[in-house]
């Protein structure tokens, strides 16, 4: 399931992606990565929340496929096709959210991930509901984005590590 999604991912950004505008897009697409890999820092220690199953090879070669392919293919997809109206947005939105949460329920459902310490495929939800518009406040407020995601690490980390 790792590589067939991250196979999905680069024939949807390919196809679908306006790449005429990847350099205002890369900012966010630094954002995601590196939020990507701090989780990754932070559950090195074996706290995982959730964990990727059948690797390939390796559990960090599955993490980076996902940090390094499968996300920045979201960031282009997601925020080169927002559009402008704001009943469009919320399905925008919406489509992600329904794609994000339904594939990692899939996973899910055949043993691809596992949750631990609490977490759960219903936070997972909550998280992308999250996730998704912090992307597009990236994309339009970045500094705004940056001094928000420590509180939301910070309030995380509180309700699973502590």
């Amino acid at each position: 399931m790792h590589i067939a999604l991250t196979i999905w991912a680069l024939i949807a950004a390919w196809k679908w992606a306006n790449w005429g505008r990847w350099r205002e897009f890369l900012p966010t697409i630094y954002f995601m990565v590196s939020m990507s890999l701090l989780y990754q820092y932070i559950a090195h220690s074996t706290y995982h929340l959730w964990h990727h199953e059948r690797n390939i090879p390796t559990e960090l070669v599955t993490d980076n496929l996902y940090s390094f392919i499968v996300f920045p293919c979201t960031v282009m997809l997601f925020l080169s096709n927002y559009p402008n109206k704001k009943a469009a947005q919320f399905a925008h939105l919406l489509k992600w959210l329904i794609i994000y949460s339904a594939l990692e329920w899939v996973g899910k459902k055949n043993g691809f991930i596992t949750y631990h310490h609490g977490w759960s495929w219903a936070w997972s939800l909550l998280f992308n509901c999250m996730m998704f518009p912090m992307l597009r406040l990236h994309h339009l407020r970045p500094l705004n984005a940056i001094a928000i995601s420590p509180i939301i690490i910070f309030v995380l980390l509180m309700i699973f590590y502590f």
